[in-house]
């Protein structure tokens, strides 16, 4: 082993993700999104009274994971954001850790894992998810832990593995709901392998896991579920993103027309119900346009797959967001969207060119993974990983931007490096576990 090259990458990583939260350190309102504040609230609800509250009602969109991680930096004040950023920080240089891990384990020797961990260390969008006040950092650490550990168990068949991935994978759950689908996939495809008493010890810590919040949401919120975030976003943005198709309106303009929808008829209603109602007319709007709603869906799904090398930008104080560029995107293409948020900033442009440059070069990696080895033969764990990666895309829909890639970027960066390897097919050093 070469600790040297492993630890100049662990270097590289740490080096870019500080060095951007210095750029925003005297103005850590650089570190916040139209999101952040979301979470910042129900953090300080959490602290103050020992409730998940938002506007005086209980919180069933999002979940208490990440407000209460950050309610642990809360008492530093006015440093608060900059606490939060440096654990953030060194859990993401962790995750390129783990990202070394993971090629390592599926590519067979430490060349793959180098090259994957190197593309997790120099992404802009896992640099600048770092170190912002949103879920994503946090996330991507857990999934990504959930996910060698499931990939650890399948190689070993180490029973401790398997019950370590279910749990962390429920402390993913808590802190972005999305966790759940991927916690689907890891159950299905162990039941592909007929891994049966497997699949059910995940399926059960899994749901054991949840079943505590699921309770909370019945008893305060008359909700019966998790989290109402999915219908809450179909409602919010695929109905909008409809409205605004057939009426050739703005986006903006349809959401707010929703709005006052949902504040008129559910004034009086608990959040339970209300989120029912908003998930009630979103699948009778999807329902009177499939079509119209498909094209809508995957064409906002190629915002995932953008750079977002902007992200960086906009830590640094060199660009500014939140100007309506997706619903331009959405609208009038990718060089209008291009053209809306730019401007004449010149510099900007050739740093996210230079960053999209290699982008190019990881997805080609991802390609020539696909083209090599994509098949029937493949082992559980690749098919695991792939449709982790395929689901992530789709998930967001007309509301999807780069940031959402976040949690799968290491997967994607793995993918890059087994591509842009000799060998076929990775092996583990140790045989694969055997069926039960």
């Amino acid at each position: 082993m070469r600790p040297r090259i492993l630890r100049l990458i662990l270097l590289v990583a740490m080096v870019a993700r500080l060095a951007v939260l210095a750029f925003a350190w005297k103005a850590p309102h650089r570190l916040e999104t139209p999101d952040s504040a979301g979470y910042i609230n129900l953090s300080a609800s959490l602290i103050e009274d020992g409730r998940f509250e938002s506007d005086g009602q209980a919180e069933i969109n999002r979940t208490p994971g990440y407000p209460f991680f950050l309610a642990f930096s809360s008492a530093l004040g006015n440093h608060a954001h900059h606490a939060a950023a440096l654990v953030q920080v060194l859990l993401d240089v962790t995750l390129v850790y783990l990202t070394f891990l993971l090629g390592w384990m599926l590519g067979g020797d430490q060349r793959t894992g180098w090259i994957a961990a190197a593309f997790q260390a120099v992404s802009p969008l896992a640099v600048a998810g770092s170190v912002r006040i949103l879920s994503d950092s946090l996330f991507a650490f857990l999934l990504i832990l959930s996910l060698l550990l499931i990939v650890f168990h399948i190689r070993l068949g180490r029973r401790w593995a398997l019950v370590a991935a279910a749990v962390t994978m429920g402390a993913a759950c808590y802190v972005r709901p999305a966790g759940m689908a991927f916690g689907v996939i890891c159950v299905l495809v162990l039941l592909s392998r007929r891994w049966f008493a497997r699949a059910g010890l995940f399926a059960a810590i899994l749901a054991a896991c949840l079943s505590p919040w699921v309770v909370r949401n019945a008893i305060v919120a008359e909700y019966a579920g998790f989290s109402s975030v999915a219908g809450d976003s179909l409602y919010f943005f695929a109905v909008a993103d409809l409205i605004a198709a057939d009426e050739g309106i703005d986006p903006d303009d349809a959401r707010s027309q929703l709005k006052r929808i949902d504040l008129r008829e559910n004034i009086d209603r608990a959040p339970g119900p209300a989120a029912n109602f908003r998930l009630k007319l979103a699948l009778q709007a999807i329902g009177q346009r499939p079509w119209l709603y498909a094209k809508t869906h995957l064409k906002g799904c190629v915002g995932f797959f953008l750079p977002g090398s902007t992200d960086v930008l906009e830590v640094c104080g060199v660009t500014t967001g939140n100007r309506g560029t997706l619903d331009v995107l959405h609208k009038d293409g990718p060089l209008a969207a291009w053209r809306h948020y730019f401007g004449d900033n010149i510099p900007a442009m050739v740093f996210v060119a230079a960053t999209g440059v290699l982008l190019l070069g990881q997805y080609l990696g991802v390609i020539l993974c696909a083209v090599r080895r994509f098949g029937r033969s493949m082992p559980a764990e690749a098919w695991l990983l792939a449709v982790v990666v395929i689901v992530a895309a789709i998930l967001p829909g007309p509301y999807g931007l780069p940031r959402y890639r976040i949690p799968v970027e290491p997967v994607l960066a793995v993918s890059a490096a087994l591509g842009f390897t000799r060998s076929r097919r990775g092996h583990s050093p140790a045989k694969p576990a055997p069926s039960t």
